[in-house]
């Protein structure tokens, strides 16, 4: 038996065996001749087909060999191209600026309140006040425009460069890419040591805190059935349906036994490791509660954007993603697409709660951010909780008394002609000058203008106008490093004052 498929019936080949089977010899002559000439048509008619398929393969040839080659497919990110002619170096720009949009996902926030391209294009309002942001939704945005301009490198921040939408859509690339990166990377490779920091509060278990089982994230389903109630899920009742509350969600609190505690919010575990996963990698979280916190490496987003103290944007984002970590939902978007949470709207409303917590001085604020810096960047030199570590106190109390020392060397040695009227500050003039008040920083984008200013006090006694203005007018800088260059300048100008 041949080991070939048999041919379909109806074929050419089936219909010339089955009459060659018909010649036989007791078929008539004239049978026989019938026979031959049905074979002889039906092989001339396979011998037309045969050359038909041959001319419509040679067709198909010559068009394959006519046709244009296929266009290669523009890389997602390649948007130099839309660039104007007048931008110089349009790829470097769109780099910069895509790495902007992913830093803002990490300081700044998660959502932008409007269409990238239309923020863009807003012109910044002179008139705006930073305490009345949250009242209206144009002052919304313009405190975002803020946040999203100090994140832009400095040649970008021109409404004249920014308002065009290729550089927006540079911005959309980057800030979507790491909404990206943070789902793979907290419900992926980081998702084990978050865990291990994470403990529940129940009060029937012995003990009462329960660790987190990494089998309760395998699909959203489960996830609802262990985590729920965590994240403030409340169930349905005869007058309103299913809803989350944020105020219940034990997650985002330190220590939480059923009831709200203003000193205990943000403070949560998770949130806390969810933010050293994201700054120094997936090995962030480790040792990070018992004061053991990793170093960053060299390649994360900690040194890669200079992060050095805990910002409000930061504690709000940390937050937020800590309840989506423990929800059904599946993707990182504004609005949750099994849980229907709006993310957006908790970013908002953690901000403006931070926000004026800082602007009103509050103490549970100073407290929070005491608590992140502990832990987070125990050694940060610009906390916004205004706690210095030990070894800067050490350094504040002996600037204080150069301050002194330098101050009673200038009274003592000036001379007339510097006291004279034409030579005394204005504020001296009239009235006695007052201490300056510290700056309120309600949020990151007014603390990191400081930080820029500082790295450019690397060269020694190369100080900026304005430290020359305060050094002039014998103000201190609340800074200790900017009130040490500017003590040695004044010794400096006293030094020469008693040469000649």
């Amino acid at each position: 038996m041949s080991s070939e498929s048999p041919t379909p019936p109806g074929t050419p080949h089936n219909e010339l065996v089955e009459l060659t089977q018909l010649l036989t010899p007791r078929k008539s002559p004239g049978r026989v001749r019938q026979i031959c000439l049905d074979i002889q048509a039906r092989g001339n008619e396979a011998a037309e087909a045969h050359s038909a398929m041959k001319r419509k393969l040679v067709d198909v040839t010559n068009q394959l060999g006519n046709a244009p080659a296929p266009r290669k497919r523009r890389h997602r990110h390649a948007r130099a191209n839309e660039a104007p002619d007048d931008v110089v170096n349009p790829n470097t720009l769109e780099e910069r600026v895509r790495l902007a949009g992913r830093h803002h996902a990490i300081e700044y926030g998660l959502y932008l309140h409007i269409d990238t391209a239309q923020l863009f294009a807003t012109p910044l309002n002179p008139n705006f006040n930073e305490d009345t942001e949250f009242d209206t939704e144009e002052s919304r945005i313009q405190g975002q425009l803020g946040d999203v301009i100090l994140a832009l490198p400095e040649d970008a921040r021109d409404i004249s460069i920014r308002k065009h939408e290729w550089l927006a859509k540079c911005f959309d690339d980057g800030l979507s890419g790491m909404l990206g990166s943070i789902h793979t990377r907290i419900r992926g490779n980081g998702l084990v040591n978050i865990l291990k920091n994470v403990k529940f509060f129940e009060p029937s278990a012995d003990p009462p805190e329960i660790s987190v089982k990494l089998d309760d994230f395998d699909s959203s389903a489960s996830r609802f059935n262990a985590f729920a109630a965590r994240i403030g899920y409340q169930a349905a009742t005869r007058d309103v349906d299913a809803f989350y509350s944020p105020l219940k969600a034990e997650i985002i609190y330190e220590k939480y036994n059923g009831t709200p505690d203003v000193d205990k919010v943000f403070r949560g575990a998770a949130p806390l490791s969810i933010a050293a996963s994201i700054l120094r990698g997936p090995s962030g979280p480790k040792g990070l509660l018992k004061g053991e916190s990793k170093l960053p490496c060299a390649n994360c987003f900690q040194r890669k954007y200079r992060i050095k103290h805990t910002t409000p944007g930061l504690i709000v984002n940390s937050n937020v993603l800590a309840i989506w970590l423990f929800s059904a939902d599946t993707t990182l978007v504004a609005t949750g697409d099994q849980t229907n949470i709006d993310y957006h709207l908790l970013s908002v409303t953690f901000m403006r709660q931070i926000s004026e917590g800082l602007r009103d001085g509050a103490d549970w604020t100073k407290e929070l951010f005491r608590y992140w810096d502990g832990l987070l960047f125990p050694n940060a030199d610009d906390s916004l909780g205004e706690l210095p570590s030990a070894n800067r106190r050490a350094v504040r109390a002996e600037v204080e008394a150069m301050d002194a020392l330098f101050k009673a060397a200038t009274a003592s040695r000036a001379s007339p002609r510097a006291l004279s009227p034409s030579r005394t500050p204005p504020h001296q003039c009239h009235q006695p000058r007052s201490p300056t008040p510290p700056p309120l920083a309600l949020r990151s984008h007014q603390v990191l203008p400081s930080r820029r200013v500082r790295r450019s006090h690397l060269r020694p006694l190369a100080l900026s106008p304005a430290l020359k203005t305060l050094a002039a007018a014998e103000d201190a800088p609340r800074d200790v490093g900017d009130r040490f260059l500017v003590n040695v300048y004044r010794l400096q100008a006293c030094m020469r004052s008693i040469a000649k």
